[in-house]
């Protein structure tokens, strides 16, 4: 049991050290992409949303929720609404694979291993990721008097997040024996 609490906990960290990488990335090339404050259109974080809770389940959730605490407080004030951003990081992209998981067309393809995952599967984990998360971050911030909201807010979180987590998940499908040998 320990070492699986310690195999677990290096997942987390992981997520969260590449989340972090992510974020620190999207900020040196894409800052004029930014529309507002934790809003871009090009949101490099955003692709390791469907693939860390895909290859690496709850952990990979709870290292998306360690990577925005991290890096969320660095642009915008600690807050109620914040710790509500932070955690629906984590968690929109982890319910979103848990319900797909039921539906038996996908539960054969949404693996550990993502052996005979199809694109249709990667535009629908990716899409319905980012279109919870979009949906979530944007009524969190409407509904919170510490950020500016505008009807371009969910447009462009949706595009950010949609685009660049269909493009990384369909590199690695591609990649997929390497990523199931050595993480799982």
């Amino acid at each position: 049991m320990l070492q699986r609490f310690s195999k677990n906990l290096g997942y987390s960290v992981f997520v969260a050290l590449a989340w972090v990488a992510l974020w620190h990335l999207n900020i040196l090339f894409f800052k004029a992409a930014e529309v507002a404050p934790l809003v871009s259109l090009v949101f490099l974080p955003a692709i390791l949303r469907p693939i860390a809770v895909l290859i690496f389940g709850l952990p990979g959730a709870i290292g998306l929720i360690i990577g925005a605490a991290v890096t969320l407080p660095t642009v915008a004030i600690l807050s109620l609404p914040t710790v509500f951003i932070i955690f629906s990081n984590g968690l929109v992209a982890w319910v979103v694979l848990l319900l797909l998981r039921r539906i038996p067309t996908y539960r054969t393809e949404l693996t550990y291993d993502m052996a005979g995952l199809t694109l249709r599967t990667i535009i629908l984990l990716a899409g319905l990721t980012a279109l919870g998360s979009s949906l979530t971050n944007s009524l969190i911030i409407s509904l919170s008097p510490d950020f500016s909201w505008s009807w371009r807010l969910p447009l462009s979180l949706l595009a950010g997040d949609a685009i660049g987590a269909i493009l990384m998940l369909y590199l690695m499908s591609i990649f997929s024996p390497v990523v199931s040998k050595y993480f799982r």
